[in-house]
């Protein structure tokens, strides 16, 4: 039996939501967690096994035993867990960010990033939450760190960064099989170039990112999804269908994520001065359109927090600060 790769050491679960712990392989298990012992029995290839609600609090340790075969996971909190996904504007680094404060050491940030199940097999990597200390977050979604930050000046709270995005992505390589029907049918040839292109329309097949990257964390606990996409799909054609592609995802993960008011942030992709055309601007019409047709969705504009010469803008701070604005309302 296996654990998920998720799980490991400074993980953050989510506070007062069932917790889950998933895998692969038959057998029993049995998990301490504050002096309880939970056990069941599985004979199935994927299993789930859910535990009671934890209230926010300090970090402890957690036994799990697979068939025997033991595990301690130490320095685990419970605190709030955001989904950060989408393409490039998500994935841009501390790292490349410029003009931005420097990042604040601060152990209650972990952050972990979700790599493609093909790297994993091929290098043997191993993956691990990791708290924010010593320089750790260069390498950091800029947007999820400086959201992470702003929380926790709100919230006193441990926060979990879940980073699961890849750069010049389309929506529907986010989606499941089952919700890729013919109403949302876009011809090939109509599609963003980001599909057909050399590198980028490898990981551009339809379900192929579901299934590499989103797939490897369901169904873990999430406090929130920010979902940062859509410069990739900014053809007219795809404009049509956009806001159901959009409406199709949110109902899916919640699906998948076993919480079906599981809130969902929408980023509208920024204005960009290279790209003042109607299919742009079709793009960001939809991604306002999906928090007035879903509930539990908000639409946060970033065109008026972020330089427009530069699809990539540099600096991520006065986005998440809105994100985070938005996020806390009452």
């Amino acid at each position: 039996m296996e654990l998920a790769q998720i799980f490991s050491n400074n993980m953050v679960l989510q506070a007062e939501k069932p917790v889950r712990f998933f895998g692969e392989g038959k057998g029993k298990i049995a998990i301490t967690l504050n002096n309880q012992r939970y056990e069941q029995t599985f004979i199935s290839d994927e299993w789930v096994m859910e535990l009671p609600a934890q209230p926010y609090g300090k970090p402890l340790n957690i036994t799990v035993d697979l068939n025997g075969k033991k595990r301690v996971f130490e320095n685990v909190a419970f605190g709030d867990v955001f989904l950060c996904a989408g393409q490039s504007n998500m994935q841009y680094t501390i790292a490349e960010e410029r003009g931005a404060n420097p990042i604040k050491t601060d152990e209650r940030i972990r952050y972990f990033y979700v790599e493609k199940a093909e790297k994993i097999k091929a290098e043997n990597s191993t993956y691990e939450w990791l708290t924010c200390e010593n320089g750790a977050a260069l390498n950091w979604s800029a947007l999820g760190t400086h959201i992470a930050q702003y929380y926790r000046e709100k919230r006193d709270v441990y926060v979990g960064i879940i980073g699961c995005f890849q750069g010049a992505s389309a929506i529907c390589s986010w989606l499941p099989p089952r919700t890729l029907d013919e109403s949302v049918f876009v011809p090939f040839e109509q599609r963003h170039d980001d599909n057909r292109h050399e590198i980028y329309g490898v990981w551009n097949g339809d379900s192929y990112l579901y299934s590499q990257l989103f797939s490897r964390i369901v169904p873990y606990g999430i406090k929130s999804v920010f979902w940062y996409q859509g410069e990739s799909n900014t053809t007219l054609a795809e404009s049509k269908v956009y806001t159901q592609l959009l409406r199709n995802l949110i109902k899916a993960w919640r699906e998948d994520l076993k919480d079906f008011e599981l809130p969902f942030i929408i980023v509208e992709i920024c204005d960009f001065d290279g790209r003042n055309d109607e299919a742009w601007r079709a793009i960001q019409k939809c991604q306002q359109e999906v928090a007035k047709l879903e509930k539990n969705v908000k639409t946060v504009t970033s065109k008026d927090v972020c330089d427009h010469s530069n699809i990539h803008p540099a600096n991520k701070e006065k986005l998440a600060k809105k994100i985070v604005s938005v996020l806390c309302e009452d």
